[in-house]
């Protein structure tokens, strides 16, 4: 695919810029337009000729499909707006609508598909098939798995979700025209009409497709765990930092491809100065938009390097959650001394999927703390695993 690049996308290689990818997603999705609407055109005139409602539904499909590409030219045209008073956040979430749209759009194709295949079942017509007919699904099969190629290496050139869906679709409308003309061969051979019943399949197919996709452009609408090398980047890039002890509580929110807002907790140095520690924390927030396009926003959290009881006490509470479950870690451990009493206070990280709960965390936790001269009060907060 990297001639159609070179001809038709200028600064192929810089798909981090907002007017590059959208250069991609147009230039896939005009080639969609165009191929698609001309076997809509072949198809529906080999299936009115033939009287073939598998072949009619699978024409139909293919201009869903130029339709589906239409809406999403429109998606990655409003993706590019920059942000404004009413959406600071930006609009890159449009390419999840508009994928949205298409998904809908598929699904009521299908049901209209599937009605006029139970209609032919119930009432069966003649259905005659003739080399134009062979020809004609054959280069329809040939376009379609190129389509996929082209949609597949897009979407992965610039982290598309619209782009892998449309190839997902590309690479199921290649099945459903084979199974076309599988019917096609059975009826011509056998005199068997089986017409419907592949239409009716190819209809089921379709709604299927329809229904996953609309699953796999809701979830980034709800939120979802982002990608695991972004999140190994940034941690390694956090880590990085001289002064930097370590990390925790990340969390990222994607707004759209390219479009990451995150959230850090940084351990620093207790002891070191408080401006230069801030002075840290600036560079790294700029550092992260200049270099990889993620506005962060650090909470500098100091913490006690040197006291040996602090240490000590916290190796002990964590063997004992480790113990417990080895999925669970802790953070911000501290150890405050008042007059009639002792807090110690921390919080544990658990997965969404653990079930343990505040009291047997809280008693695992106590069992490690040794008796101390004074009452001693577990403080305990319990975070979630976001990356």
């Amino acid at each position: 695919m990297k001639w159609i690049k070179k001809v038709f996308i200028k600064d192929y290689n810089n798909t981090t810029d907002t007017t590059v990818r959208v250069r991609y997603g147009m230039t896939a999705r005009i080639f969609g337009i165009v191929s698609n609407f001309v076997l809509f055109a072949f198809k529906l005139a080999v299936g009115l000729l033939g009287g073939s409602i598998t072949i009619i539904a699978d024409a139909v499909n293919n201009l869903s499909d130029a339709g589906s590409s239409v809406v999403t030219v429109i998606g990655f045209k409003l993706s590019k707006r920059p942000a404004d008073r009413e959406h600071p956040y930006g609009h890159a979430r449009y390419e999840y609508i508009t994928a949205l749209l298409v998904a809908f759009f598929v699904l009521t194709i299908g049901v209209m598909l599937a009605k006029s295949s139970i209609e032919k079942i119930i009432t069966p017509t003649v259905v005659t098939v003739s080399v134009f007919t062979y020809i004609v699904l054959g280069a329809s099969v040939i376009a379609k798995l190129f389509q996929m190629l082209l949609y597949k290496d897009f979407g992965k050139a610039i982290k598309s979700d619209a782009l892998r869906a449309a190839g997902m679709d590309s690479r199921n409308d290649s099945i459903a025209t084979t199974a076309v003309i599988v019917s096609s061969i059975i009826i011509s051979e056998t005199g068997v009409n089986v017409d419907a019943y592949f239409g009716l399949a190819v209809s089921l197919f379709i709604m299927v497709s329809a229904i996953k996709l609309m699953k796999d452009t809701v979830n980034p609408l709800l939120g979802t765990m982002p990608d695991k090398q972004l999140v190994a980047d940034i941690k390694s890039k956090l880590l990085s930092y001289d002064g930097v002890l370590g990390i925790h509580d990340l969390m990222v929110h994607s707004y759209g491809e390219g479009c990451f807002f995150a959230t850090v907790h940084v351990e620093v140095d207790a002891k070191m100065d408080i401006m230069v520690s801030h002075d840290l924390m600036d560079n790294i927030e700029r550092e992260f938009e200049e270099e990889k396009g993620i506005k962060l926003s650090i909470h500098m959290d100091p913490v006690e390097r040197d006291n040996e009881e602090v240490n000590t006490l916290k190796e002990q509470v964590l063997d004992a959650l480790i113990a417990l479950d080895n999925r669970l870690s802790l953070h911000d451990f501290r150890v405050v001394k008042g007059v009639s009493h002792t807090n110690i206070l921390f919080d544990v990280v658990l997965p969404f999927d653990c079930k343990l709960t505040q009291q047997e965390i809280e008693s695992c936790a106590r069992s490690a703390v040794p008796d101390m001269q004074q009452k001693v009060y577990l403080i305990i907060g319990l975070d979630r695993v976001y990356v």
